[in-house]
């Protein structure tokens, strides 16, 4: 693949010192500007918004090496003098990196054997950018599943707070912090070290998270010079370009949960192509359609689970600006029937094209790299998808010798974002899927608009905006998540609109008022060290599908709420939702969250970790021996909700009162397919209106 991760014009990541606390209020994206002309200061405006793409880009393109083994690729991504910090241990300079790396994770080899696992999953990133624009910072939580087959495999997990920095005219990461809080052997699952879980500091405001681009202009030197209008309009298209395709990905994995096929298929180009690596490649929409009926009919049956978690997606548009390529993680959590647990570890690498001007999937293709039974674990159970025949057979071979699951293949990566090189794929290994399964897209002509100079700068700044707010909107959406797990009650309601409002207790409380007193009064004693963390508990919201508006004034928000916990007697386990319905809007300059945490309730829980999810159990039940947690929310609220939950009767009676796994919970959706405009059955784009009287 030649395309490089990032920009189109401007290379880059960056890192966040504590001066940008200082850029809390004032306008999103505007101020003084040091650069002399609207061109250049648009120029600096694009640049410093495509930095904190940049940090993510690095951030999964370290998490897609380490899956691979590319050890010497991973250190690449560090400064010259950069610190790898992992509890106490701390490495400097990045050929010592490098080597950590090797003996550490690669236990001295370059690339990982057939059936080793090395899946380190990043969520929910917080990044802000320095005032100056040549630093930043990033949060994220952190949760690896390493192992072997026929050896061992293992649990662990915490916290990164990392800092990136401009070195030579390329991002880097200058300090990658590692805050290790859980870890355990597969068979037991894990376990928080103490009892007491300190709680991880946060280098963001509410303001900050919100405006996660400051508005000084800072550094004169950055402000890019002589750079023609029609390549930076080519490079907020990118960037616009970026957000729906990194939606339309995340799209296809929540119809994939519900089985979704004629929507899954929708978002397929009508020559699209469909390849499952060791099973087949499967082509146009009726083949696609056969793909997907591999996992049976069209929607979940009782007892079924299927989500399929879409992580660490690197997009990178051409400068045809009509062809993308995605690059990712795909992690399974699988219920084929009642009692039955299996995790999936699979990369996809895909093309995807601008038709009509709509983004769709041209070519998917699926390497699986683990597939395992949920209860003997990734070292002692390898299930392999046989090559199906009869009326699913595939209409073209995929061989074995293409699996990473059975072979030594590497799916193809990008350019390395650092070196601006191939990477140095360890040897013994093949490459595959840097081919083209499909030619590739006719590229229109471009027809020319007459428009003055002001008109197309003026345009060109308010597409900017709407993807500026992509960012901010992730941010203050992860932000939400971290504040609820902390318990910070004041940075919480900071975090939400002047009438901002969430659920809590008989209904929706409005307002930072409400909500504060709503959330003390249910929580007992926010953490603090008289009164210490007593494990995790974390409500991590991830594969985010932003919608922000022309205007870029207001954001419909859909995450999936992925839950787990653990502390030093109990081990960790999950629970699985969504918050579908959640809104951002833009207020005073900063992104604040005005509908958050409206939940469809949790789709499947694991009432332990010996049980998994697949094997149900009655609502409150606790598996023998374990020991209980104690309840630390859920009390009484001393004055009435705003909105009482009576209002949305019916929205209760579908969705949270009657149906529980091992049945089959509806799910709702804010928004139509974008392809095909096809509505869902259960479709809501306002809760607020939707269910009331």
């Amino acid at each position: 693949m030649a395309l490089v991760s990032g920009s189109l014009l401007f290379g880059g990541i960056t890192s966040l010192p504590a001066r940008a606390v200082a850029q809390e209020e004032g306008g999103f994206g505007t101020g003084p500007f040091l650069a002399s002309s609207p061109v250049e200061q648009i120029a600096r405006d694009i640049e410093r918004a495509q930095s904190l793409r940049r940090v993510k880009d690095l951030q999964y393109t370290f998490a897609q090496y380490g899956e691979y083994g590319l050890w010497a690729d991973m250190a690449s991504l560090f400064a010259s003098n950069a610190e790898y910090i992992d509890g106490d241990t701390t490495i400097r300079g990045q050929e010592a990196i490098r080597g950590h790396f090797l003996r550490q994770f690669g236990g001295g080899r370059n690339g990982l054997v057939v059936g080793q696992l090395r899946n380190q999953m990043f969520y929910a990133p917080v990044v802000t950018l320095s005032v100056d624009g040549g630093s930043a910072t990033g949060r994220w939580t952190e949760l690896t599943m390493t192992g072997t087959m026929n050896g061992r495999a293992d649990w662990s997990g915490g916290m990164q707070v990392n800092d990136y920095v401009k070195e030579d005219g390329v991002w880097k990461i200058s300090r990658m912090r590692v805050i290790p809080q859980f870890a355990g052997p597969y068979e037991t699952g894990w376990f928080t070290p103490t009892a007491n879980t300190p709680l991880v500091p946060y280098h963001y405001t509410p303001g900050l998270a919100g405006r996660p681009v400051p508005i000084e202009s800072g550094d004169a030197d950055r402000t890019p010079r002589n750079i023609p209008l029609a390549d930076l309009e080519q490079t907020v298209a990118a960037m616009n370009a970026e957000d729906q395709v990194r939606n339309l990905q995340n799209i296809y994995g929540y119809y994939q949960d519900r089985k979704m096929w004629d929507d899954v298929t929708d978002l397929f180009t009508s020559d699209g192509v469909l390849e499952i690596a060791g099973v087949g490649v499967y082509d146009g929409v009726a083949g696609i359609r056969r793909a997907l009926e591999r996992d049976g009919p069209a929607g979940l049956q009782r007892g079924q689970i299927n989500d399929q978690i879409q992580l660490h997606t690197v997009i990178t548009i051409d400068p045809n600006g009509v062809e993308a390529q995605g690059r990712g993680l795909q992690l399974g959590m699988l219920t084929p029937e009642l009692g039955v647990g299996q995790w999936q570890v699979s990369t996809f690498v895909n093309r995807y094209v601008l038709q009509d001007g709509k983004w769709r999937i041209r070519e998917m293709r699926i390497y699986p790299k683990m597939k395992a039974d949920y209860y003997e674990g990734w070292h002692r159970s390898s299930i392999v998808d046989p090559v199906p025949t009869g009326a699913a057979a595939p209409d073209r071979a995929s061989p074995a010798s293409n699996s990473p699951q059975l072979s030594p293949v590497i799916p193809a990566f990008f350019t390395n974002p650092v070196t601006r090189q191939a990477p140095s794929y360890p040897t013994g290994f093949r490459i595959v899927g840097d081919d083209r399964l499909v030619p590739g897209p006719v590229v229109p002509a471009v027809v020319e608009t007459a428009r003055t100079e002001d008109q197309r700068v003026a345009e060109a700044r308010r597409r900017l905006d709407v993807s500026k707010a992509y960012d901010a909107v992730e941010n203050i959406s992860s932000t939400f998540g971290y504040y609820l797990d902390d318990w910070k009650w004041d940075e919480f309601v900071q975090n939400m609109a002047v009438d901002g409002t969430r659920p809590q207790g008989a209904g929706f409380y409005v307002g930072r008022e409400h909500l504060y007193r709503a959330m003390l009064e249910s929580h007992l004693a926010p953490w603090s060290e008289s009164n210490p963390l007593d494990g995790i508990r974390l409500h991590l919201r991830i594969q985010p599908v932003i919608d922000v508006t022309p205007d870029a004034r207001s954001a419909k928000i859909r995450t999936r709420m992925f839950l787990y916990f653990a502390n030093s007697t109990r081990a960790g386990a999950w629970n699985s939702g969504m918050y579908p319905n959640d809104t951002a809007v833009l207020e005073e300059g900063v992104w604040k969250m005005r509908v958050g945490g409206v939940i469809d309730e949790t789709y499947f829980n694991s009432s332990s970790y010996a049980e998994g999810w697949a094997r149900s159990r009655p609502r409150g039940a606790v598996t023998p021996g374990a020991p209980r947690q104690a309840s630390r929310n859920g009390n009484p609220i001393s004055f009435a909700p705003d909105i009482p939950w009576s209002l949305y009767a019916d929205y209760r009676r579908r969705n949270f009162s009657t149906t529980n796994y091992p049945d089959i919970k509806p799910m709702w959706f804010a928004y139509r397919n974008p392809i095909s405009g096809r509505t869902p059955e259960y479709y809501c784009p306002d809760i607020l209106t939707c269910f009331g009287p």
